[in-house]
């Protein structure tokens, strides 16, 4: 058998796999476009005056653009509001206790 007919034989066994997988059933359910009424969600919480403060430490008013909004955003994770690198790389001094 020739190095192309071996090559052929391959390329035609790889173009078969993927098929056989997508015969098996849909991963997205009857209805992918909806999201499942059982789905968990998150309640907008109001968030305190305290909490916002504690948010912007060590940020200097004016703050830019829309930093008020995002201290005040709730549950949601931001990086903005953990401590990152200690001294002396925290320039917001988030290490100082």
């Amino acid at each position: 058998m020739s190095q192309r007919m071996k090559a052929l034989g391959l390329a035609l066994l790889l173009l078969q796999i993927p098929a056989q997988g997508m015969a098996e059933g849909f991963v997205a359910g009857l209805q992918p476009d909806r999201r499942p009424a059982s789905a968990p969600t998150v309640a907008a919480t109001p968030v305190d005056e305290s909490l916002k403060v504690q948010r912007l430490q060590g940020i200097d008013k004016p703050w830019p653009g829309n930093l008020e909004t995002i201290a005040a955003q709730g549950n949601w994770y931001s990086p903005l509001f953990r401590p990152g690198m200690p001294v002396p790389y925290d320039l917001r001094g988030l290490h100082v206790r």
